[in-house]
């Protein structure tokens, strides 16, 4: 039986271990409030990020609805027309828009790929629901650079690169193939041209060395030989007719070569723009003619010829050139007031129906009357 000084002490002891249990207490930092505060405080960072990155995505948009160029910032790098002539497709500084009304209309709020920038597209000919257009980043966003195919028309995409790529390789260009469906060829700077026959889903390389090295290089493909291309640069013009596995260089040609068209004719007339001149040749033939040109001290760098090739325009500086005979003479159509022309082309079912693409402030014209006069397609 405990007595009343045992009862005192254990009083005490219980006493003092109650105080020092305060106190260790009382040290110990409360870590729940803090804790509440530092989740509120990264819900807040979260949430102001996410609202940064929605209003600069938003601000890559068209500012006018239908006008897919009103954005003041963004430029244009490419227009590309379809095989039926009403199909234009234009590559911005914020994605891809698309017309299928010779640009009367221009439904997509917002740029397919957005806000990547399309440097260069290829609808497949004979099928619209087939695409293939580069892509890169545009500063805002952390998309991939590469090729990225479409089977729906541009509603939804793929990245689909040629594997194995040097980490130096950029994606440069991307062109239709004249073969089955699926086939296209692409090119990637420091890395050389590649081609897909099953829209991306396997690749092979068509050259090596010093062709791979080639700089801006231009590419010609044959409706009715998928295996017959050419292909041009500041080496010359080269020509393959077992689908790039051997290269030949065409003698006669002299110069980096600028511009490349073709007719649809059989066989097609070719035409090959290079700083120094103008040349002209039947597919197949060895016999090349080197014309004088309409300016004898103005490089033609862009060209394009009708289906059956007597319409033939060609751009020399700001001026816009036209031949009736093949190249043989020219009568100057129209000058324009910009020099930043990113592309030229020619519907492929009205010889007399022009576009012309500039890069900034971004704006497109037509030309009804075979260049003589120009209207604003879209800006």
């Amino acid at each position: 039986m405990a007595t009343s000084q045992q009862r005192q002490q254990g009083e005490s002891v219980e006493y003092v271990s109650q105080e020092r249990a305060s106190k260790a207490g009382e040290g110990r930092p409360r870590r729940g409030p803090y804790v509440l505060l530092a989740m509120v405080l990264i819900a807040v960072i979260v949430a102001a990020s996410w609202e940064l990155l929605s209003n600069r995505r938003s601000t890559t948009d068209p500012t006018v609805p239908g006008r897919p160029l009103s954005n003041p910032e963004t430029h244009l790098h490419t227009l590309a027309i379809g095989d039926d002539g009403r199909s234009l497709y234009l590559g911005t500084h914020f994605g891809l828009f698309i017309s299928h009304d010779g640009g009367k209309s221009w439904p997509q709020t917002r740029g397919a790929l957005a806000p990547a920038m399309v440097t260069s597209i290829a609808p497949a000919h004979g099928d619209p629901n087939l695409l293939a257009v580069i892509a890169v980043p545009s500063g805002i966003g952390s998309e991939q650079p590469g090729v990225y195919m479409s089977r729906d028309g541009g509603r939804s995409w793929r990245l689909s690169n040629p594997p194995h790529l040097p980490s130096s390789a950029y994606p440069f260009s991307v062109q239709a193939g004249s073969g089955p469906a699926g086939h296209f060829y692409a090119f990637f700077v420091y890395a050389g041209w590649y081609e897909t026959t099953d829209l991306g889903a396997h690749w092979r390389p068509i050259t090596s060395g010093a062709l791979s090295a080639m700089q801006t290089p231009l590419f010609l493909t044959d409706p009715a030989h998928p295996h017959h291309l050419l292909l041009g640069g500041d080496q010359g013009l080269f020509e393959t007719t077992d689908d790039g596995n051997h290269w030949q260089r065409i003698q006669g040609i002299n110069g980096t070569v600028l511009s490349l068209t073709a007719t649809q004719t059989r066989p097609r007339l070719i035409f090959c723009a290079t700083d120094e001149g103008l040349y002209r040749w039947q597919d197949g033939s060895k016999q090349i003619t080197h014309l004088s040109g309409p300016t004898p001290n103005a490089s033609l760098t862009r060209l394009v010829s009708s289906a059956n090739g007597q319409a033939l325009y060609a751009l020399a500086g700001r001026d816009l050139w036209f031949s009736a005979d093949q190249g043989t003479s020219w009568q100057k159509r129209f000058t324009f007031s910009r020099s930043d022309l990113m592309t030229l082309q020619l519907s492929p079912v009205q010889s007399t129906l022009l576009y012309a693409a500039f890069f900034y402030p971004a704006s497109v014209l037509f030309s009804q009357d075979g260049g003589r006069s120009w209207q604003v397609l879209t800006d």
